[in-house]
């Protein structure tokens, strides 16, 4: 198959086939006289693990390692303990993504919480000087979020 449909099967585009290409990630079967791209079904199998993995959070230098490491291991045993080692990694990094979520998460509530008590306030927008309000001032740290929306310049 022709590289739109390869693309049109995996559902991505043909430009980002021709990236992963540029990477190393897939490459085609063959390519004819006029230098058309041609794909296999074992390509597009590749493309879709690609996809499969980029959706779990790995990153395409990551997935291009993984399908690089059974050339760089003698047995099954050495390639399971490099894959172990780049899961562990993927796992920390997953972790660190949680920390930062639930502190995003944090950060909003607060958000959410500090802005609910501004409900009644009824001066004009362009009259407000919140950094005085009793609100704004009964937190002792308010969401950049908050200061961004209020923020004089």
């Amino acid at each position: 198959m022709q590289i739109g449909d390869l693309a049109a099967k995996a559902g991505v585009t043909p430009r980002t086939i021709r990236y992963y290409e540029e990477l190393g990630i897939i490459e085609p079967e063959e390519r004819t006289a006029g230098g058309f791209r041609l794909y296999s079904e074992a390509q597009l199998r590749r493309l879709q693990i690609v996809q499969s993995l980029k959706d779990l959070g790995f990153e395409l230098e990551h997935i291009r390692v993984f399908f690089n490491l059974k050339h760089c291991n003698e047995s099954g045993g050495g390639l399971a303990r490099e894959l172990v080692e780049h899961l562990t990694e993927q796992e920390r990094r997953i972790d660190e993504r949680i920390r930062q979520y639930s502190l995003m998460k944090e950060r909003n509530r607060r958000a959410i919480e500090i802005l609910s008590g501004c409900f009644c306030c009824t001066v004009k927008v362009v009259e407000r000087d919140c950094h005085h309000c009793e609100i704004y001032r009964r937190h002792d740290e308010v969401p950049d979020l908050i200061e961004c929306a209020i923020y004089e310049s």
